[in-house]
C-alpha cells in the first residue's frame, strides 16, 4: 500500500524501507524476529526468501509435516535449515532412515522457526473437536460483571459458608478463558458445555467410583433420559387418555397416580440409603449439615417425610404436593435443591465421560459411536420462585450442599447485596400479624428477578448468561420480561427449549401476584429454538430433536392449597411419560371449626352449568342482585363487608356506582392514605357496604374493626382467611351473619372451609341454602 505523500520525507524513508523489508518475510519469520532478534541477514533476493516459505498452513493432517514442492527445492533447503538451526541453538537429530529424513526435517523446521503459536492452536482445535459444542464457553459477561466482586468473595465465602481457600489457583483458572497447559494431564476448562467441558483435574479414585455409580443402568437418570422408550403412541395428540389409580404414598398420604402406559411407568425406589438412590457422594456428605443449618433439623439426615418426598422426585415423575406450610417449607426446599444439584452433576458427569471416550477413540482411529447426552440448549433446571428472598435461600442451600467439594462462588457478594433485604418495612414484624404472614413476607419481597447459575468442578458461577447456565432461578414476572409478547423484537425464549426439571415453589403465591405471567412462561417451554446457539446436533438426544422434550420433562409443583388453576396446569401442561402423582389434602375437618362465635353462617349454592370463571362470576352476580342485596340493604344490616377477588371487585364496584348504593372500597392498588380513611369510615358506620379484595388481605392482613356482616362473593383461596375474618366480627351489640355464595365447581374450596362430609352434603342437597352454627 503506498504511503501518504504528505508523510513522506527524510524522516520517513527509513521506516518505509523497514516496512518493505518486513513485508518480504513470512509470519513465522516475523515471529522469530520478535522473539530472537535478527539472527542472520535477510537477503532481498526473492529466490532466497522463497526457500523460507515452503512451510504453509494446511489441514491438521498435514500440519506436522513439511511441504516441499519438488525434490530439487528440498535439496537446496536442507543446508539452509541446518545453518538456521545452528544459529538458533537447536541440535539436529539424525533421522532413523533415509525415507524419514524429509519428514523429520520438515518437523524440525516447524518446531524451530517459532511455531509455538501454531502448536497451541492445534491443541485447542483438537480439544474443541473432542468437546461438545452445546453447553457454551466460560462467560465473558460473567468475567466482566464479576471482576469487581470475585476478589472480595473469598472472605465472604469463608465467613458465611465456611468455604475453603485451598483451591485458589483453580478459582483463578476458572475466571480465565480456558487456558490450556502444555501437558494434557493439566488441561482445565472453566465451564461444562458443548464447546468447553472441564476435565476432572487430579480426580481421585473415590470420585471416579462415584461417577461410575451414578451413571449405572439402574440410575433413574439413565432410565428416564437415556434409555429408548416407545412413546410415539403417547405423542400422537390426545389418542391416549390418562388412567388414574388411587395409591397411598408412604410419608405423603393418599394420592392419585396418573399414567398413560403402564409399561412406561417409573418405579419408585423406596430404599432408605441415599447412596443406593444414586445420589452423589459429595451431596450425601453435606445433607446433615444443610438440614441442621437451614431447616433446624438436628438428626443429621433427612426426615422421613423429606426422604419419601425425595424418593418420588428421584424417580423423575411429575408431582403435585399441596401440603406446603410455613413449618415445612424449608425442609421441602432442601429436598428439591438436592434433587436439582444431583441432576446437574449427573448430566455433567455424563458429558465429561463421553468426551473422554470420544478423545480415546479418535486417537485409536476406532469406528464412530454416537454419544447423545445434551439438549438443544444448555439450561436443564428451571426453578420458579415468588420472591428474591426465596432465591437467596436456594443459593445458600446450593452452596452448603457443595461445600464438601470446596466449591468457590463467583459474584456472591453482588448476589447477596441484590437479594437480601435492604430496608425493613416493619410490616411483617408487627405482633398481631399471623405467623404465616411473617414467614411469607420476610426478607426481600421483590418479585422481578432472574439469575443464571453454571456449575464447574470448583466454582459455582452466579449471573451466568442463560445459554451458558445449568440452573435458572427466576420469578414468572422476571421471565415474562425476557419472553415478551408476539411481535416484540427483543424477545427471547430459546433457553427454555431443553428444560429437563421444572420446580415451582409456593405456586399459590403466583395467584396473588399475576397468574398470567406463570401461564405465559409455561406456554413457551420446549418451543422450537429460533437460533442454533452453538448446538452440536451430533450430541443432542433424539427425543429432543423429535420435539418430545415435554414428555421427558419432570414438573414438580409445591403449594399450600389445591386450586382450579393449579389443577389445570397439572392436568393440561404435565405430559411426563413416566407418570405423575397428585397428593391429596386432608379435608375431613374444615377451617370453620376455628370460628370463635356461634353466629349463623349461610351457604348459598348458585346454579351454574359452565366451568368458565367468567360464567361463574356472572351467575353469582345475578344471584347477589336478586337474593342478597335486597336483604342486606335494610337498616339493621349496616357495616356489611363483601369479600371478593379483584375480577369480581371490578364488576361489583360498577354495579354499586350505577345503583347509587352507599358503599366504599379498598383494593391492593389503593394508596395507604385511602386505605386508612376507608377503614376509619367503615368502623364509624358511615357506609353501608365495603368491597374488600382477597389480594389486599393477603398482602396486608388488616384487622378490620366494625364488621357486623360478611358476604363471601368468592370463597377464599386460603381457607385460613375464612375463620380469620369471621373472628373479627363485632358481636357485642347485635347478631352477626355470614353469607357464602358458591357453585358446584368450587367443591375443593368448599371442602377446605366446611370439611369434606359437609361439602358433599351441600353439593347434593335438595335445598340451595344451608346453615351452619359452630358451637
Amino acid at each position: 500500500m503506498p504511503f501518504n505523500r504528505k508523510r513522506q520525507g527524510s524522516g520517513h524513508g527509513r521506516k518505509q524501507f523497514k516496512r518493505k523489508k518486513y513485508n518480504l518475510l513470512t509470519l513465522r519469520q516475523n515471529k522469530d524476529l520478535k522473539e530472537f532478534g535478527e539472527l542472520h541477514p535477510v537477503d532481498d533476493n526473492p529466490a532466497a526468501v522463497k526457500k523460507y516459505t515452503k512451510v504453509q498452513d494446511t489441514s491438521r493432517e498435514n500440519q506436522d509435516t513439511a511441504i516441499s514442492s519438488s525434490d530439487e527445492d528440498s535439496e537446496e533447503e536442507v543446508p539452509v535449515l541446518k545453518q538456521l538451526m545452528l544459529e538458533i541453538g537447536v541440535e539436529e537429530k539424525p533421522p532413523e532412515s533415509e525415507e524419514e529424513s524429509d519428514s523429520d526435517d520438515g518437523e524440525e523446521q516447524e518446531e524451530d522457526i517459532g511455531t509455538e503459536v501454531d502448536n497451541e492452536e492445534e491443541e485447542e482445535e483438537d480439544d474443541s473437536d473432542a468437546e461438545s459444542d452445546h453447553e457454551g464457553e466460560d462467560l465473558a459477561e460473567d468475567g466482566e460483571a464479576d471482576s469487581g466482586d470475585t476478589d472480595n468473595n473469598d472472605e465472604d465465602q469463608n465467613s458465611s459458608f465456611n468455604l475453603s481457600e485451598k483451591d485458589e489457583e483453580d478459582s483463578d483458572a476458572d475466571r480465565n478463558n480456558l487456558k490450556h497447559s502444555d501437558c494434557e494431564d493439566e488441561k482445565h476448562t472453566d465451564e461444562i458445555g458443548p464447546k468447553e467441558i472441564d476435565e476432572a483435574e487430579d480426580e481421585s479414585d473415590e470420585e471416579q467410583e462415584e461417577d461410575d455409580l451414578c451413571l449405572k443402568e439402574s440410575d433413574p437418570f439413565t432410565k428416564h433420559f437415556e434409555e429408548e422408550h416407545d412413546i410415539e403412541r403417547i405423542t400422537e395428540g390426545n389418542s391416549v387418555k390418562w388412567k388414574k389409580s388411587a395409591v397411598k404414598v408412604p410419608g405423603l398420604g393418599a394420592s392419585t397416580l396418573m399414567y398413560q402406559d403402564a409399561d412406561l411407568l417409573a418405579d419408585v425406589n423406596a430404599d432408605s440409603d441415599l447412596k443406593k438412590l444414586h445420589v452423589k457422594q459429595k451431596l450425601i456428605d453435606q445433607i446433615g449439615v444443610a438440614n441442621a443449618q437451614h431447616c433446624n433439623v438436628n438428626s443429621g439426615a433427612l426426615r422421613p417425610q423429606q426422604h419419601k418426598l425425595f424418593q418420588v422426585l428421584n424417580s423423575y415423575q411429575d408431582l403435585l404436593f399441596p401440603k406446603q406450610t410455613f413449618h415445612n417449607t424449608e425442609e421441602i426446599r432442601l429436598v428439591y435443591c438436592l434433587h436439582a444439584l444431583n441432576h446437574v452433576l449427573k448430566a455433567r458427569s455424563r458429558v465429561m465421560s463421553h468426551n473422554a471416550k470420544m478423545k480415546a477413540k479418535k486417537k485409536a482411529a476406532d469406528e464412530d459411536v454416537e454419544y447423545r447426552d445434551q439438549g438443544l440448549t444448555r439450561p436443564k433446571v428451571l426453578i420458579l420462585l415468588p420472591y428474591r428472598d426465596r432465591a437467596l435461600k436456594v443459593v445458600k442451600m446450593f452452596i452448603t450442599l457443595l461445600s464438601s467439594s470446596k466449591v468457590k462462588v463467583s459474584s456472591l457478594k453482588r448476589f447477596e447485596s441484590e437479594f437480601s433485604e435492604l430496608e425493613k418495612s416493619g410490616l411483617a414484624e408487627k405482633s398481631y400479624k399471623p405467623d404465616d404472614f411473617k414467614k411469607t413476607f420476610e426478607g426481600n419481597t421483590d418479585d422481578n428477578f432472574r439469575v443464571g447459575m453454571s456449575l464447574s468442578k470448583n466454582t459455582l458461577h452466579l449471573y451466568s448468561p442463560f445459554y451458558e447456565s445449568d440452573v435458572i432461578l427466576a420469578s414468572p414476572l422476571g421471565l415474562r420480561a425476557i419472553i415478551g409478547l408476539e411481535g416484540d423484537k427483543s424477545r427471547d425464549f430459546d433457553f427454555l427449549s431443553s428444560i429437563e426439571v421444572l420446580l415451582v415453589d409456593q405456586t399459590d403465591i403466583f395467584l396473588m401476584q399475576n397468574w398470567d405471567h406463570f401461564a405465559h412462561v409455561l406456554k413457551h417451554l420446549h418451543l422450537q429454538p429460533r437460533e442454533f446457539h452453538g448446538v452440536d446436533f451430533s450430541r443432542v438426544r433424539m427425543w429432543a430433536i423429535n420435539g418430545w422434550s415435554k414428555f421427558y420433562r419432570q414438573t414438580v409443583i409445591f403449594s399450600s392449597v389445591i386450586l382450579p388453576e393449579i389443577l389445570t396446569v397439572f392436568n393440561k401442561s404435565c405430559h411426563n411419560f413416566a407418570g405423575k402423582v397428585k397428593v391429596h389434602r386432608d379435608t375431613e375437618k374444615g377451617t370453620i371449626q376455628s370460628s370463635l362465635y356461634d353466629s349463623p353462617q349461610f351457604f348459598h349454592r348458585v346454579a351454574c352449568d359452565s366451568l368458565d370463571g367468567l360464567s361463574q362470576r356472572q351467575a353469582k352476580f345475578e344471584y347477589l342482585k336478586k337474593k342478597v342485596i335486597p336483604y342486606h340493604t335494610s337498616s339493621g344490616m349496616k357495616q356489611t363487608l363483601i369479600y371478593c377477588s379483584y375480577f369480581s371487585f371490578v364488576m361489583l364496584r360498577n354495579f354499586f356506582r350505577e345503583a347509587e348504593i352507599d358503599f366504599l372500597f379498598i383494593n391492593e392498588y389503593d394508596s395507604e392514605k385511602h386505605m386508612r380513611n376507608a377503614r376509619i369510615h367503615f368502623r364509624k358506620r358511615h357506609p353501608h357496604f365495603m368491597l374488600y379484595t382477597e389480594r389486599l388481605h393477603f398482602h396486608y392482613r388488616f384487622r378490620l374493626r366494625g364488621i357486623h356482616h360478611i358476604v363471601w362473593f368468592d370463597l377464599p383461596q386460603y381457607p385460613a382467611f375464612y375463620p380469620e375474618l369471621i373472628n373479627l366480627m363485632d358481636t357485642s351489640h347485635q347478631a352477626c351473619t355470614s353469607t357464602v355464595l358458591f357453585t358446584r365447581f368450587e367443591g375443593q374450596k368448599l371442602m377446605e372451609v366446611v370439611g369434606s362430609k359437609q361439602a358433599a352434603h351441600m353439593m347434593n342437597s335438595e335445598k340451595n341454602v344451608n346453615m351452619i352454627t359452630v358451637s
